[in-house]
């Protein structure tokens, strides 16, 4: 037996990209094919074939379940992909059996549902943002080479430019800190491949939400959104019937917050509205990342003759409870 059917190096496993180790057997007979995480040794689930001389097994959507998005922190620079990257083969071997008969070669997946036949930004945000002054973003690319980034700002009195280099291969993670460009109103951030994000620094808000999530690109976005329109206590509260009454004997608490985003165009809304399906959504404050859950639904991200804003609910992943 052999496996005559990769994944590229570096596939992508985002929703809808099969990512398929093909097995060609001698004759026909029955086999399992499991999935394993190189690293850790760990088992990620498996596939049993009957009767068969082919065996194709699709391990996108589980490769997907196990890849841990940590939103990066601190100064300016290049960030651990860690989580974001995983390394798996697939064993063969027979029903009952123990022993691997075959295993195949290691492939590399990466998150996202871009292909990596050329290097670039994995973003599904605009290339020119709004980021208030103090805040960070966090920047993902495909290089098929070692990666510089160069980063220039621009104020009033002063003009800085700062190199960063990694030496890593294929996808890169990177932490713009506007702290470290103080006095700057307008950051550039070129890849060196062809392609900059332009950042122009607007002073900060103490009311202003910030949320940063997983996009389709496999990158994680930000956004901070200008107006809290409405933050409300929901309690449920568990009751018993005693000689004296009603008598709450547990309550959970969770706070729902309301927030509106800034008037935006289409190609603004269209990726923030992402966020009512992404899988990892966090509020930002004070470089800590709380992961939360959005209520909503539906939101409207075109509406003829007017800009629209994006409105969002959302609550804690975890409530406050007391007995």
């Amino acid at each position: 037996m052999q496996f005559y059917k990769y994944p590229d190096a570096y596939a992508p496993v985002g929703a809808g990209i099969p990512a398929i180790f093909g097995l060609q057997l001698d004759a026909p007979d029955n086999i399992d094919l499991r999935i394993r995480k190189t690293e850790s040794n760990r088992l990620l689930g498996g596939k049993r074939f009957v009767n068969v001389s082919r065996a194709d097994i699709d391990v996108a959507a589980r490769i997907r379940s196990v890849m841990a998005f940590t939103p990066s922190t601190g100064k300016t620079g290049f960030k651990s992909t860690d989580g974001r990257l995983i390394r798996a083969c697939v064993e063969a071997l027979h029903p009952g059996s123990e022993t691997i008969e075959l295993t195949s070669e290691t492939r590399t997946f990466i998150p996202g549902d871009q292909s990596t036949q050329s290097s670039g930004l994995r973003t599904a945000m605009p290339l020119n943002r709004l980021i208030p002054a103090g805040e960070a973003d966090e920047i993902s690319l495909f290089n098929n080479n070692g990666c510089t980034l160069l980063v220039s700002g621009s104020g009033r009195d002063s003009t800085v430019a700062e190199q960063f280099e990694s030496s890593q291969y294929g996808w890169q993670v990177f932490r713009l800190n506007t702290a470290d460009f103080p006095d700057c109103d307008t950051i550039t951030v070129d890849t060196g491949i062809g392609e900059s994000i332009v950042y122009t620094v607007i002073p900060a808000s103490q009311n202003a939400v910030r949320l940063a999530w997983e996009s389709h690109t496999g990158a994680i976005e930000h956004y901070s959104f200008p107006t809290v329109r409405q933050t409300s206590l929901l309690v449920e509260k568990l009751r018993t019937e005693s000689p004296e009454g009603y008598l709450v004997t547990a309550a959970e608490t969770l706070r729902k917050t309301t927030i509106v985003s800034a008037f935006e165009r289409p190609e603004v809304l269209e990726p923030l509205a992402e966020l009512t399906s992404a899988r990892n959504v966090w509020a930002l404050k004070r470089d800590i990342y709380t992961p939360i859950d959005i209520l909503t639904d539906e939101v409207v991200i075109q509406q003829h003759g007017t800009l629209c804003a994006l409105e969002l609910a959302f609550r804690p992943k975890t409530a406050s409870s007391w007995n």
